[in-house]
Order: structure tokens, then C-alpha cells, then sequence
């Protein structure tokens, strides 16, 4: 199984207008994941919420039932687009909605079809709730399937870069400390953490279930087909 993290700055991007998804962009990432993924193999997609998400959380936050309803609304409408394209490109796919499986709830996954979901408002214990993002999500799912073998996370940035404008091509436990230093946070309304979120939480996925992430660009036409058929791209390895 593959986990395909598609990021919230790539499908809608943050300095956009609230609710605009970049159809074209979506179009052609889920052209690339179904040229890329042979169609017997299982593969979960994980949409970011960008524009949608992060914006409704800084409208109305979530200390209140109806800022939750909202937010919640907000990012289920891009796991919906990312769905309906995904089946346009001629993958069967179903969306699954995060808050009504985590943190205790059943998973359930159709053999014959895709997954999508997306980061969401999860009620963490009774009457505490949290964003998690689609790299907690991807977390989650990891430890609860056990026959992951790779993640991919498909951003707008060619990988991890370090002070002087180069892609860090490898990061793991022993250079983290090092590197983290170099490593920025979100620009604009992020509510997750940007790129050091997607790079501890990828270490922690790799810590407790041995399984590695790529961070690669999907700005760049081909480059997630290329890396799923299992050529070489440019990119950070994580794990």
C-alpha cells in the first residue's frame, strides 16, 4: 500500500481566495497517481486543506460546536474535489471522513476502492478537540494498517532545502538535530506547521512503523508518476 499525501499549498494554495481548489492542478496529480499506481495496487490519497481548512479555522476557530461544524465543513469540500477528480481520472475512489474514524472509531476500506481524506477537527477526548493535519492523519492511518510500504508527500517545495538553496536529500534521526535548525515552519495562515510538522511527523512514522516518506515537488509535471514508477527525482527521503 501507498499513502500519497497531496499538500494543502499545492491543491489550494494558502494567499488564494477562501475555497478555491486549483482544479488544474488536482486534474493532473490524479492523472499522475493513476498512470503512476498499477490498479491492483492499494493506494490512500491525503488531500492538505490549504484554502480551506486553514482559513475557516482562523474565521472561527474551534473552542465553539459551530466553528467546529464549519471548519469541519470547509475541509470535507476539498477531500470531495480530490475524490471526484481522482474518479475522473479513472480511479473508483470514496471518501472517508477523518473525525468519524479517529481517534477510536472503526476503518474500514473497500477493497475495490480508493481512499481519500483529508485534515480535520478531531475530538481528541471528550470535549477537547484538535486540528490534525493530513501528516497526522497519514500517522494514524500508518499504525492502524501495518502493510504500508512508502508515503509520498507532494508539495509545492522540490524537497527539504537547507541555508544555502540546497535539497537535503536524505533526513533521519542521526542528522535531524543538525538540520532542524535549517528548516522552516508555515508562511501564511497555517495552522499544522509546514514543513518541520511534515518532516518530524514523517520521522515519527518511520520511528514506530518503519516506514520511510518522500518529500517531492508536484508543481513540477511528471515528477510524482516518475517517482512512483520508481525513478530517480529529485526530493528529500525521510526515515
Amino acid at each position: 500500500m501507498i499513502i500519497i499525501k497531496l499538500g494543502g499549498g499545492l491543491v489550494a494554495p494558502k494567499e488564494w481566495e477562501a475555497e478555491k481548489a486549483d482544479l488544474t492542478v488536482i486534474r493532473r496529480l490524479s492523472d499522475e497517481l493513476v498512470q503512476g499506481v498499477d490498479p491492483g495496487k492499494k493506494m490512500v490519497v491525503v488531500s492538505g486543506s490549504g484554502n480551506y481548512g486553514h482559513k475557516a479555522v482562523e474565521r472561527y476557530g474551534i473552542s465553539e460546536a459551530r466553528g467546529i461544524a464549519r471548519v469541519r465543513e470547509s475541509a470535507r469540500k476539498i477531500g470531495e474535489i480530490v475524490r471526484d477528480e481522482l474518479e475522473k481520472a479513472g480511479r473508483d475512489a470514496e471518501l472517508i471522513i477523518p473525525h468519524e474514524i479517529f481517534p477510536g472509531g472503526r476503518l474500514s476500506i473497500a477493497e475495490d476502492k480508493t481512499p481519500v481524506l483529508y485534515g480535520d477537527v478531531i475530538e481528541v477526548e471528550k470535549g477537547k478537540w484538535k486540528v490534525w493535519s493530513g501528516e497526522k492523519i497519514i500517522r494514524k492511518l500508518t499504525e492502524r494498517l501495518r502493510d504500508v510500504e512508502m508515503i509520498v508527500q507532494v508539495s509545492r517545495e522540490e524537497g527539504v532545502w537547507d541555508r544555502q538553496g540546497l535539497i537535503i536529500p536524505e533526513i533521519n534521526k542521526s542528522n535531524w538535530e543538525v538540520i532542524k535548525q535549517d528548516v522552516g515552519g508555515a508562511e501564511g495562515p497555517d495552522v499544522t506547521g509546514g514543513m518541520l510538522h511534515k518532516v518530524e511527523e514523517s520521522l515519527e512514522i518511520e520511528r514506530d512503523c518503519g516506514v520511510k516518506t518522500w518529500i517531492i515537488s508536484g508543481a513540477v509535471p511528471g515528477r510524482l508518476k516518475d517517482l512512483l514508477q520508481g525513478k530517480r527525482v529529485p526530493g528529500t527521503r525521510v526515515g
